[in-house]
């Protein structure tokens, strides 16, 4: 390594690192550092001039504007985020048992219930006797 010079940064290395700046691009982003804090300037000193002269109402109502304005950001980068997000398949959970389907027949209306009284039916009042009513239960889908 005596003779030899190393490298700069960056080349013969696979390329890592920054490349170096020529004269006219350190002088364009120079120039543009310049401009950006000039406009800054300009911005927050016409903003002075303009909020001395407003009154207090009007004040208000651009505070409330611009305070809503940032307010309505992070909601709308959430629902963007949300949205663009990739929906992943997902699989239905398939239980022990298959899912129980209930099928209820349609009510029969007595002639005369169903025109004027809202179709609902008189209510159904059991028998009163001390015998007891043996259930009975349908089953489907077992034998």
């Amino acid at each position: 390594m005596d003779g030899m010079q190393m490298p700069p940064y960056g080349y013969g290395y696979g390329e890592y690192g920054p490349r170096p700046m020529t004269p006219e691009q350190r002088v364009a982003k120079r120039l543009g550092v310049v401009l950006l804090v000039f406009t800054a300037a300009f911005g927050l000193t016409l903003a002075v001039i303009v909020g001395e002269r407003l009154s207090d109402q009007s004040l208000a109502v651009m505070a409330g504007a611009v305070c809503g304005v940032a307010a309505s950001i992070p909601p709308s980068l959430l629902i963007i985020w949300v949205t663009r997000r990739k929906q992943e398949p997902r699989m239905p959970y398939a239980g022990p048992y298959p899912p129980v389907v209930v099928v209820q027949p349609p009510a029969a209306y007595p002639p005369g219930v169903g025109e004027g009284a809202g179709r609902y039916l008189p209510p159904v009042y059991a028998p009163m006797s001390n015998i007891p009513v043996q259930r009975e239960f349908v089953v489907v889908g077992e034998e």
